[in-house]
């Protein structure tokens, strides 16, 4: 069967199964404890019969244990029954167990080694008062097609010529993450997508902060004059070649906003962001949350 203690003892499988080194993942699990304990006290009824602990014990009862079939699940995306017989248990404790752990992960993001977590942008801008620039993307994954037409339609994407979701990210100079956008149907243009979330109320708030986008935000400075925008130039029908000036500008705008591909390309390490996604769309953007904290925990981790 296998555990945490048993998988521990080969570090190079270790990372390889969880995406994380045994170092990394046990100041996770400290990072996380609270808020999983916090979590099952919430759980248990205040009219109790019998006591706390009474009934039939868990086959994996260990923090250690439980959160190893969420990261495994995550990273190598298997179906539940392979767990099953990974860790001798039920299917249905596989799904609990995920179901117990993407709330957890995924409540809030960690942004620097000290373990500073935050949940909303205000919250940000208190524990980064030096905050500058930030780079902002999204993103699209797969997912099946959906059985009715209606539900069809909005997921279509046109760029990706599939069934997508959607998201929405900020991220600092470096690449770490600063906020993840509540998931969204593939069809809404980046764009139109961006004018839905909290991000341009908070950024008319904060004017002082430079934000580096791509193409895809074409005419963000005409309904945002006071937003710092920093969009590539485009080709027009009337203009088309670009002078000198502006194609270095692009050259120079690209070089930085790198970091935020690269932190799609983290993200993606864990093939539950990779391939199709195969879960209940529901809970995509908690998924999405819970794999934003553990790249921000492998990055500043492993960051000198």
């Amino acid at each position: 069967m296998l555990n945490y203690q048993s998988l521990s003892k080969k570090p190079r499988h270790f990372l390889n199964f969880t995406g994380l080194t045994i170092n990394e993942y046990q100041k996770m699990i400290n990072s996380v404890k609270d808020d999983w304990l916090e979590q099952i006290a919430i759980r248990y009824k205040t009219d109790r019969v019998r006591k706390i602990g009474g009934g039939r014990k868990l086959k994996l009862a260990q923090l250690e244990d439980r959160v190893l079939v969420f990261l495994l699940y995550a990273k190598l995306y298997p179906s539940y029954l392979v767990l099953e017989y990974l860790f001798n248990i039920d299917e249905s404790n596989v799904c609990r167990i995920i179901q117990e752990f993407t709330p957890v992960l995924s409540k809030r993001i960690i942004i620097n080694r000290s373990g500073k977590k935050i949940t909303t942008l205000e919250e940000l801008k208190a524990a980064m008062p030096d905050l500058d620039e930030i780079l902002l993307d999204a993103t699209e994954q797969k997912i099946n097609r959906p059985r009715k037409k209606t539900t069809r339609s909005k997921y279509h994407s046109g760029k990706q010529k599939s069934h997508t979701i959607k998201t929405q990210i900020i991220t600092d100079k470096k690449g770490l993450i600063l906020n993840v956008s509540q998931s969204n149907p593939g069809r809404a243009h980046d764009y139109k997508y961006f004018k839905q979330t909290k991000i341009p109320k908070w950024l008319k708030k904060n004017q002082d902060i430079k934000v580096l986008a791509d193409a895809g935000y074409q005419g963000v400075n005409k309904d945002y004059p006071n937003i710092n925008f920093k969009i590539p130039i485009k080709r027009t029908r009337a203009k088309k070649e670009l002078a000198r000036k502006e194609k270095i500008y692009n050259t120079k705008l690209r070089k930085k906003r790198i970091k935020v591909e690269h932190t799609f390309s983290r993200l993606k390490k864990y093939q539950i962001l990779a391939g199709k996604y195969r879960n209940l769309k529901e809970n995509y953007s908690s998924i999405f949350q819970s794999i934003a904290f553990l790249t921000n925990l492998r990055m500043l981790e492993r960051t000198v």
